[in-house]
């Protein structure tokens, strides 16, 4: 279930992305004197956290845009930086990236990047409603759901419940 194993990765700390040469590169912000101006507006109907990754790759929390809000960051091109349900921790997209680095740009304007979220395939879409509508895991069974559907109910319901050691409350 893809939902699912994003939501899990989320909870690890680091991050890797594979490089041009098929490797796992370590995702982080380097030094750079490349300034931008980057406005995010969260166009979702979800509060939505911003985080900023570390020169070590550690996430750092930014800020809470609930939905219609925006921020203005002062940063540099090859900073990084995510989105993240208030809720469920699941990834959001700036620019259809679920890591967005800012293009190089003019640093006299202040470029607007729209928070979105992601694809889902039906099936995740469901699920995630299905646990999101749940106040605990007895709840599940009550449903009459096949098997395997609830199995994946009830991991996506103790991912949500977990205790989120980075999750900001608006």
């Amino acid at each position: 279930m893809a939902i699912l194993e994003e939501l899990r990765n989320a909870e690890e700390g680091l991050l890797y992305e594979v490089d041009d040469h098929g490797g796992q590169e370590l995702v982080r912000s380097v030094e750079s004197t490349h300034r931008v101006f980057i406005r995010y507006t969260n166009v979702t109907s979800r509060s939505v956290n911003v985080w900023w990754r570390d020169f070590s790759g550690r996430r750092r929390f930014y800020a809470c845009l609930k939905p219609t809000d925006f921020c203005d960051i002062n940063t540099y091109a090859t900073h990084t930086w995510e989105f993240t349900d208030v809720a469920t921790g699941e990834r959001y997209n700036v620019g259809a990236q679920a890591i967005f680095r800012a293009p190089i740009s003019d640093a006299r304007y202040r470029y607007n990047w729209n928070i979105s979220v992601s694809l889902r395939s039906l099936r995740d879409t469901a699920l995630l409603q299905v646990a999101l509508s749940l106040s605990n895991l007895q709840q599940v069974d009550s449903l009459g759901l096949p098997k395997a559907l609830s199995e994946d109910v009830k991991q996506l319901v103790q991912v949500i419940q977990a205790p989120k050691e980075y999750r900001r409350d608006p």
